[in-house]
């Protein structure tokens, strides 16, 4: 695994390249021993970030028994999110009562004071951002959280929360963590999603870039559209390959090009379809950390090789563009 030091000023941690989500089914299960069993694996690979959700089952408290168990937890980062208004299925409406019971809660659970960053969930647009900005820097203040960023948020959304901040000596968000990856999102089945994908959002990407944004997107490999599973050269359906929520959100024409394109190079380069797509993610010209979630150790090998996976800028382009 490689790893950066010095992210953020007077953190000592060490940051794994790869984030590991913590959103599968080892982890958010009712079998603490198989949780345990996959967290030992990620550990062992290498991953020290690891990203988990208020809303992930019971995965904060595997994580809170993991820790407890091995000592782990002034070594690793907690990459912790709440607040999640508009998802189908969430009964959230965003509040500071709100953000402060689940983060509590979420403590409660990982059987730790703090986390290392707290990330809201979604978005309530419209909703005052002074109000969001007050209780993140008040629990800040308490020790409950380090530092703090959003994950489906819009980028105008993200702008106005800092320009409050700063306008008013209030520490802004440091971390964005959008969708991003080859595929574009076409579809929005969970509600409120927010992607850096496409020409659409090339301002966004230029804003991260400028600004030094550290950005961990999820779904890099499109939420398993780029995994290898399905394949354009092969003779299962889609349906035969993949659950439903990625045919969903990246089953068009033009991602299906793209992930032609990738098993082309793959063979070229004697590599898997997933090493091309997360080695294309990390070329992007921003602090990125991409979130990956294998729970078998092949696979978590598998995505620790795409670090070692070369791809030049012109390679980069004929993947997205052809």
């Amino acid at each position: 695994m490689q790893y950066n030091s010095n992210v953020f000023e007077h953190d000592t941690k060490k940051y794994s390249r790869l984030v590991y989500g913590t959103g599968n089914n080892a982890i958010m299960g009712e079998d603490a021993g198989a949780a345990v069993a996959c967290m030992d694996l990620a550990w062992e690979n290498g991953f020290t970030i690891y990203d988990t959700a208020y809303s992930y089952g019971n995965a904060e408290s595997n994580i809170g028994k993991w820790m407890t168990l091995r000592g782990h937890r002034e070594e690793m980062i907690l990459f912790d999110k709440g607040c999640n208004p508009g998802q189908k299925g969430s009964e959230d409406i965003m509040s500071p009562e709100l953000i402060r019971r689940q983060n509590e809660e979420s403590l409660e659970r990982l059987q730790t004071d703090y986390v290392d960053f707290y990330v809201l969930h979604r978005d309530e647009p419209g909703y005052p951002v002074e109000k969001i900005m007050d209780v993140l820097n008040a629990l800040k203040e308490e020790g409950k959280i380090r530092h703090f960023g959003v994950s489906n948020w819009s980028l105008e959304r993200l702008q106005e929360a800092n320009d409050y901040a700063g306008s008013h000596g209030l520490e802004g968000f440091s971390v964005y963590s959008p969708a991003y990856s080859l595929a574009e999102l076409s579809g929005d089945p969970w509600g409120r999603s927010v992607t850096l994908s496409g020409k659409e959002n090339e301002k966004a990407r230029k804003w991260c870039q400028d600004n030094c944004m550290p950005v961990f997107p999820y779904s890099g490999l499109a939420r398993g559209f780029l995994s290898g599973k399905f394949r354009t050269d092969g003779e299962k359906t889609i349906e035969e390959c993949l659950w439903w929520a990625p045919i969903e959100e990246y089953d068009t024409k033009a991602n299906r090009e793209r992930l032609a394109r990738a098993e082309n190079m793959a063979r070229e380069k004697s590599v898997t379809v997933s090493q091309v797509a997360l080695a294309w993610l990390l070329q992007q010209p921003m602090i990125i950390y991409p979130i990956v979630s294998p729970s078998s150790e092949i696979h978590m090998k598998e995505n620790i090789r795409a670090l070692d996976v070369s791809l030049t800028k012109e390679e980069c382009g004929w993947l997205l563009e052809g």
